[in-house]
């Protein structure tokens, strides 16, 4: 295949679509994005994307590919109003029965809405040469020729009519309720097998006018009940626009309310009262919005024998995790790269790339993956696909969490873990461990907690 050869075909415009667009975009003659929902014309939620009215954190290791991808970026996104913070530094949270350490030996945290960062990355994906992005379009499904899929059924909304759009190679980037198991069946392949970890998480947010004194400047809040008693968190960013974005989360159908006083309420609860706080003093400018999310979602596309070729799906069209770990952007980002590597060593035709993209992917989710099933485990209603040693997992890394109350470098390991840049065994490293188990006894309140919440 040539330097700029074929027309790709992306299904979707959210941040997995944009994202696979401008690394395609080095490589194909053309890059076509079919959307659904027309985009607004400022920074705002749309309905493709429910979740984008609530708090999204772009892990570190998803801004450094962002940062690599588009140039000065993060840089512009701060000069217009997003925060740029400390992951350590600047965090006040909280989590089994103390503060993690706070110390500015640590990667910076930029934080604004969801939609703030999309549109940006939408703008310059659009200015792309080759890149075009059709909006109000749906896919209808896909189009197959002996084992290789040659485009896409499309259609406008509202309107019943169907026409193909050829292309060579067509990504599925259109999230969690994608259709490409039901499109993969009705073809005659195996729709891939789904694990899946039940939660029944709730989230209820709203924007909140930031003036000085509702907390130091440059901080950000992270309110974490401990399990399993306590299915109720919480967090509070400085977005944009001198705001306020704070998201109340609950497992298990402890969700919060959406009246004003019941809103209130459900942050008092908590287990500090730092969110509750700036809530009775913060002026709120929007009303409060709900996303529900039944489980964790990993469609294993890795396990299809013979995927047909020349069609590959990507970010939570794979995988979907618990929000409240705040994974999904970053592992987008780092899936983007992958499809550009395995797209760079085959053609689009092969079959080979498809199962080269998967396997990468696989290996990209497994950690996101531990850490937010893994984690949704410590309450015991969660049911599914069990990791194997999860139990002596949390309770390892229970001990690990109230060690970095205290201990920067094991914080700074934790963190590490936390934004993609080293996978969770890291933390059981000797020099690390023997910092864990010295930490943990150090301090008996916290050991305390941690026997209480494993009983």
């Amino acid at each position: 295949m040539g330097a700029k050869d074929g027309r790709v075909a992306i299904i979707g415009a959210s941040m997995a679509g944009l994202l696979a667009a401008r690394v395609l975009a080095e490589i194909a003659s053309e890059v076509l994005i079919i959307e659904r929902d027309i985009p607004p014309e400022q920074p705002e939620s749309r309905k493709g994307v429910p979740q984008g009215r609530h708090a999204h954190a772009l892990l570190r290791a998803g801004a450094l590919i962002i940062e690599e991808l588009f140039p000065g970026l993060m840089q512009d996104l701060v000069a217009r109003g997003a925060q740029r913070l400390f992951w350590l530094a600047s965090g006040l949270w909280w989590q089994f029965d103390g503060y993690r350490v706070r110390h500015g030996d640590d990667f910076e945290l930029t934080t604004f809405t969801r939609p703030f960062l999309e549109d940006a990355i939408r703008e310059r994906v659009a200015a792309l040469p080759n890149v075009r992005i059709q909006s109000g379009i749906s896919a209808r499904g896909i189009l197959e020729r002996d084992g290789q899929v040659k485009g896409v059924v499309i259609g406008s909304e509202g309107n019943g009519k169907e026409s193909p759009l050829d292309a060579d190679l067509v990504v599925d980037a259109s999230g969690r309720g994608s259709q490409a198991g039901v499109w993969l069946k009705a073809l005659g392949h195996m729709p891939p097998p789904v694990d899946e970890v039940r939660i029944d998480m709730g989230y209820a947010s709203r924007l909140l006018r930031r003036e000085p004194g509702h907390l130091p400047d440059r901080t950000y809040v992270a309110t974490l009940g401990t399990p399993p008693k306590c299915k109720r968190s919480a967090y509070l960013l400085p977005v944009e626009g001198d705001r306020w974005l704070v998201t109340l989360c609950g497992f298990f159908g402890d969700h919060a309310s959406t009246d004003d006083a019941g809103f209130l309420s459900f942050a008092e609860s908590l287990p500090t009262d730092d969110i509750a706080s700036v809530l009775r003093r913060a002026e709120p400018l929007t009303p409060i919005v709900t996303h529900r999310l039944q489980s964790n979602q990993w469609r294993r596309f890795e396990k299809i024998k013979k995927p047909p070729a020349s069609f590959v799906t990507i970010g939570d069209g794979i995988c979907s995790f618990n929000p409240i770990y705040g994974q999904g952007m970053s592992s987008a980002a780092q899936q983007a790269i992958a499809l550009r590597r395995a797209v760079e060593k085959n053609s689009f035709a092969s079959p080979d790339l498809p199962r080269s993209f998967y396997q990468a992917a696989t290996k990209i989710v497994a950690n996101p993956w531990q850490i937010a099933a893994g984690g949704d485990f410590c309450y015991p209603e969660a049911t599914g696909p069990r990791p194997p040693l999860i139990d002596a997992l949390n309770f390892y890394l229970r001990k690990a969490i109230v060690a970095a109350q205290n201990d920067p470098v094991v914080a700074t390991s934790i963190a590490n873990v936390q934004n993609l840049l080293a996978p969770p065994p890291s933390l059981l490293r000797p020099q690390i461990a023997l910092r864990v188990w010295k930490g943990a006894r150090r301090y008996p309140s916290s050991s305390a907690v941690l026997s209480h919440s494993l009983k």
